[in-house]
């Protein structure tokens, strides 16, 4: 792998990325109880689209998945809440989140297009309005579906504190953090 990661992490920056980290995959934490917590489908997402659970396999199935990968590119955005009520806020900053990720998971494909990657966002696949999975059918855009974070079963807390990026960023602040796996 002949990654510039100085690059990636100045090119995060300039896309609105607050913190960005390089760590070893085999450093990322997975737990069965974060997985579980999709089934209680707070965000509606579980059971309806090919990135969550349980479209994406069980949690050993994408974490064997996961760990094909050899580096991480941590990436956090912060964002400021009006309090630490402003739930409208936290929806909006995690739409801004997923854009930011975007926009960087396609400059690195432009970058690095013979270099297989695979991004992992804050929460499930919006990509369609609709996705295939309702009706059994495969994925309509495969390299454009990007996985929730949580999904994979991967301790937020854990790959903050491993990437060296703080987890809580103050007072009326919202974060979210994604990654960007190399092989």
């Amino acid at each position: 792998m002949n990654i510039d990661f100085e690059l990636l992490k100045q090119e995060c920056s300039v896309l609105k990325a607050d913190r960005v980290a390089v760590i070893d995959v085999e450093k990322i934490v997975f737990r069965q109880e974060l997985r579980d917590m999709c089934k209680s489908n707070v965000c509606g997402k579980y059971g309806t689209n090919w990135a969550c659970p349980p479209g994406i396999g069980e949690l050993e199935e994408v974490k064997i998945r996961a760990e094909e990968y050899a580096k991480a590119l941590v990436i956090q955005t912060v964002y400021q809440l009006e309090d630490s009520f402003d739930f409208e806020g936290m929806l909006e900053s995690k739409k801004e989140h997923k854009k930011v990720l975007e926009k960087i998971f396609n400059r690195i494909k432009e970058i690095y297009p013979e270099i297989d990657k695979m991004a992992l966002s804050a929460g499930g696949c919006e990509y369609c309005e609709k996705c295939t999975y309702l009706e059994n059918q495969p994925c309509r855009f495969p390299d454009q579906l990007i996985a929730p974070i949580e999904g994979y079963g991967i301790d937020v807390t854990a790959l903050a504190n491993t990437s060296g990026i703080p987890y809580n960023n103050g007072p009326n602040t919202v974060s979210y953090m994604s990654a960007v796996l190399f092989k």
